[in-house]
């Protein structure tokens, strides 16, 4: 396909003060990728490194974008898709899976992408989470259930019972927990993905409605960004005690961990993404804040270059684009 975008870069200076007058955060917008009038929200983002892939749910439009990484232009564009409201890459497979509101998982692959196969799961399916461990998807299903799809054979596999309303997902890396945020309590659930079933259920104390999840896993730290009241708080990733917690930006988006480098954003619907830094202790201070544009909480970290690829939607006057930020030195 023609490409419709261009690469453009602009740099700006750590250590100015933002608009607001916050000291500005340690994150350097280093360039974009302009995506075009699409309307309405950008909902996921997905990283295809074999194949130097950025794929972009615009779920307001009802399409994927493929932006070519090297060039910063779109090189296809998958339209026609039925409420999509997430994605997950299969690497293994070379796959794309987007799960829908009507409640199906449907699988695209190769280059460019194709469709290849449906698979009905039910009504209220959360944004799928691919672990490339067991090579399944797991996403929320209904009000106490995580769904797993087997995508060697493409099958609604098993399900995990829950006694709490799924929310937003962490999974670990290293061990096999799954941690699911319940809708509208005090409580994280703890399941285990070999045994497929719930292990345990952590108090949040005051904190409620957990609106995401991220795994600190060298400082054995789960993070949570809570609706009430706003904050993080962070948890003893061995045994749920808590450990502390900050106030937070009121319309929590995305929670994603640099381990590596200490750092953890937490983007925000209001217009921002929230920079907090880990101490000797464990402990998470916030560093500053970046402005952006309201609805902009689709994000993407880069494991390698800790890059943070962030989707900014379309607005009065404004195109929607993809920004690149770089960590501080």
């Amino acid at each position: 396909m023609v490409a419709r975008a261009r690469l453009t870069v602009s740099i700006a200076l750590a250590g100015l003060m933002t608009a607001g007058g916050a000291l500005a955060a340690p994150l350097t917008e280093i360039g974009s990728f302009p995506l075009g009038a699409a309307p309405g929200a950008i909902d996921d983002l997905a990283f295809d490194f074999a194949n130097q892939r950025l794929f972009v749910l615009e779920s307001g439009a009802g399409q994927i974008a493929v932006v070519d990484l090297a060039t910063g232009a779109i090189i296809q564009t998958v339209k026609g898709l039925a409420k999509p409201i997430g994605i997950a890459r299969d690497p293994q497979d070379d796959r794309l899976y987007v799960a829908t509101a009507a409640g199906k998982l449907d699988a695209f692959e190769g280059v460019p992408l194709k469709p290849a196969t449906g698979i009905a799961i039910g009504p209220e399916i959360g944004p799928p989470r691919y672990d490339a461990g067991s090579e399944r998807v797991y996403f929320a299903f209904g009000s106490k259930k995580v769904a797993i799809v087997d995508t060697t054979h493409n099958k609604h596999w098993d399900d995990i019972r829950l006694n709490g309303r799924p929310g937003p997902l962490a999974m670990e890396d290293d061990g096999t927990r799954l941690f699911v945020g319940a809708v509208g309590e005090s409580r994280i659930l703890v399941a285990d993905r070999g045994d497929n079933k719930q292990t345990a259920s952590w108090t949040t104390a005051s904190f409620s409605d957990p609106a995401a999840l991220a795994i600190d896993a060298g400082a054995g730290r789960l993070l949570a960004a809570f609706r009430s009241p706003a904050s993080l708080a962070w948890f003893d990733l061995a045994d749920g005690t808590a450990k502390g917690n900050t106030p937070a930006c009121a319309e929590p988006g995305q929670l994603l961990a640099d381990g590596d480098r200490g750092l953890i954003y937490l983007t925000c619907a209001s217009g921002s993404v929230e920079i907090y830094g880990r101490d000797s202790t464990g402990a998470y201070a916030k560093q500053g804040s970046i402005e952006t544009r309201p609805g902009a909480t689709a994000a993407l970290l880069s494991p390698t270059s800790g890059r943070l690829y962030l989707a900014v939607p379309a607005s009065a006057g404004h195109e929607a684009e993809i920004r690149i930020y770089a960590p501080g030195s």
